[in-house]
């Protein structure tokens, strides 16, 4: 399996006050990712509860294209359409993270090329 990393993977995620909602970014263009290409977008500190994610991308990754998005190794959604122009919010069960997790964008169905961000909603709850 072809693996991606994101640009965003170094980015810090903030894990503020207990209560609040927060938003972080992953974003990363994609050249030709295969189906099955593991994106990496960010890892997510302990102490989360992951409870919707956002996806957008301006122009979509192509014909046919959709993503499963995990967390770790759960996947929390699958079969995302990301084909075209698009921006959604999905509001998932949520997940509390007992350790550092990597978001991932699983490439699916086709061949993606374009810009995609995937933005995790998420309240720091605290260890």
């Amino acid at each position: 399996m072809a693996k991606v990393i994101a640009p965003s993977m170094k980015d810090t995620v903030y894990a503020g006050a207990a209560g609040n909602l927060s938003v972080a970014f992953g974003e990363v263009t994609l050249k030709a990712a295969a189906a099955n290409t593991e994106v990496s977008l960010l890892e997510l500190p302990l102490g989360l509860k992951v409870i919707g994610v956002r996806i957008a991308t301006a122009e979509g990754l192509g014909a046919g294209v959709s993503v499963d998005l995990k967390l770790g190794e759960a996947v929390i959604k699958s079969g995302v359409d990301v084909a075209a122009a698009s921006a959604v919010v999905i509001p998932v069960q949520p997940v509390y993270l007992t350790e550092k997790t990597v978001l991932t964008a699983v490439v699916k169905g086709a061949t993606a090329t374009g810009a995609i961000a995937v933005m995790p909603e998420y309240v720091s709850v605290g260890f």
